[in-house]
């Protein structure tokens, strides 16, 4: 036997015997685990009486976010911390009498905060200590039943007590109520204003526990109490419903129509593509216009012919801009229509062709919105690369074309893409697949300069499917902090005059 070999024979008991050890360890440790994250599904949870709700409290192993669900109004959701540990707070019953007192009176919202702060704060202990104790029996209990050894058995519950308290401490130190201010919604549409609350109060408070819970106790009374009455009223902010891309879907038409009555909007912006063929048949879709029974601007998109444009603007509600603005409730939009026309003859048919006709109003765009006396609070066009070389010269460019919700910030513009408002592509009569409809509700609020800047958005989707209805509230200042437009300084400055582009400003209306 050579010398490998006799290390080979000494050391083959040595490492049996350390896959033994491993073994033993690692059984318990998977064992303890497993037992506790069953328990905490099966039994981590107490119902507590708060003031006038009855709130089942939950906890258990998953992504750590908080859920907030008040049926049937629907279910706030935010990404609080950082542990693996998921917290669910549902009501489950309401003494409405015990309520109206808090929401009819003035200082009602924040005695009621009050009081839940002080119940919450007083149930997080017992209910931490009450994880503990069920994630370590879980743990014992699935040990002894897999072992039937008491060390290994003990072992286990003390893997699933340690990973249940880990999961709490860590969750405690990174927990932050500011996340939401920009939580995300899933539920009733038509309830979605009152729960989702005025976006001044998002904006203004400071992001501690109490000014939060005050801001969703407010919300959710004045729902609950109130949901056959006059809806929770809003702030001093100009909201405007940004749709496009309906491609005739009569759907997509009636998901519009009935956010902008359900948020209680003051204006529509269509950045086009509500059409799909430029066929003369395609401007019956457009009856759907003056039944929003407020202003509604619009721009052409690369499915609109003339003719349609020309169309939208016979309606008394409509506003057509193309190359011109107008103002609506103090917002000042430019717009643009798409130079590109799929029906058109002789239209590019390639990628590369129809990009660089796209990219070749940008130029003239940006020229345009230089020569206005000021600057447009919005740059409307349907495909954004036309409005590329205007990063900078204003706050926002909202726009459609690529079925995408997306934001961005260049030079301090924020660039706002919606998705399709019809679900649907170039057919247009029924959803495409699983394309949810998507829209934008856009919150104003006037500045010191006297200009009317954009402070947050709600993203609004819907799957035709099933009905599924989701709100995601984002806040500039909170995404992007404080945007000021600047032009890129390389840009080399385009002398200006009073002659200006033909149609460059003033109100509009119909553009040929």
């Amino acid at each position: 036997m050579g010398l490998l070999g006799t290390v080979a024979q000494v050391a083959r008991p040595a490492l049996q015997h350390l896959r033994a050890d491993v073994v033993w360890i690692s059984k318990p440790l998977v064992i303890g685990i497993v037992g506790a994250w069953f328990a905490l599904g099966a039994f981590g949870h107490q119902t507590v009486a708060m003031g006038p709700f009855h709130v089942r409290v939950d906890g258990n192993f998953g992504r750590g976010l908080t859920d907030i669900a008040l049926p049937p109004l629907g279910t706030l959701r935010a990404n609080t911390h950082v542990a693996p540990l998921h917290l669910r707070a549902t009501l489950q019953d309401v003494d409405v009498d015990a309520l109206q007192p808090y929401v009819t009176s003035p200082d009602g919202p924040s005695r009621l905060a009050a009081q839940l702060e002080q119940k919450t704060l007083s149930r997080i202990w017992p209910f931490a200590l009450w994880l503990l104790e069920i994630g370590s029996l879980g743990a014992l209990t699935l040990g002894a039943l897999v072992f039937r050894d008491a060390r290994r058995a003990i072992a286990a519950m003390l893997v699933g007590l340690l990973t249940v308290a880990g999961a709490e401490g860590l969750a405690l130190a990174t927990y932050d109520a500011k996340a939401f201010f920009t939580p995300s919604y899933s539920g009733t549409l038509a309830l979605a204003p009152q729960l989702f609350g005025p976006v001044e109060g998002t904006i203004r408070r400071v992001g501690y526990f109490r000014t939060e819970l005050e801001r969703i106790v407010a919300s959710a009374g004045q729902a609950y109490a109130a949901v056959e009455a006059n809806p929770l009223g809003r702030g001093d902010e100009i909201t405007l419903l940004h749709i496009s891309d309906i491609h005739l879907s009569t759907l997509g038409y009636g998901f519009a129509l009935q956010l902008a009555q359900s948020f209680n909007v003051d204006m529509v912006l269509d950045t086009g593509d509500t059409g799909s063929f430029g066929t003369e048949a395609e401007q019956a879709i457009l009856t759907w216009v003056p039944r929003f029974d407020r202003p509604y601007v619009f721009v052409r998109g690369s499915h609109d012919s003339v003719a349609f444009q020309e169309a939208v603007a016979s309606y008394p509600n409509a506003t057509v801009l193309d190359g011109t603005t107008t103002e609506v409730d103090g917002i000042t939009i430019y717009g643009l229509g798409d130079p590109y026309f799929v029906s058109a003859r002789g239209a590019p048919k390639s990628d590369a062709q129809i990009t660089k006709l796209v990219e070749s109003v940008a130029p003239g765009l940006r020229d345009h919105v230089r020569e206005l006396p000021q600057p447009p609070d919005i740059i409307a066009v349907h495909d954004e690369r036309m409005a590329e070389l205007a990063a900078g010269y204003a706050p926002l460019v909202a726009s459609g074309h690529f079925h995408v919700n997306q934001s961005r910030v260049e030079d301090g513009t924020l660039f706002l893409q919606v998705g399709t408002t019809g679900g649907a592509g170039p057919t247009g009569f029924t959803p495409e697949g699983d394309v949810p409809f998507s829209a934008e509700i856009l919150y104003f609020r006037a500045s010191a300069d006297g200009t009317n800047r954009l402070i947050a958005w709600d993203v609004v989707q819907e799957l035709p499917a099933t009905g599924s209805f989701s709100v995601q509230r984002h806040v500039v200042a909170t995404d992007y902090g404080e945007l000021s437009p600047s032009p890129s300084p390389e840009e080399t400055p385009i002398p200006t005059g009073p002659s200006g582009a033909s149609g460059a400003s003033g109100a509009s209306g119909a553009s040929g």
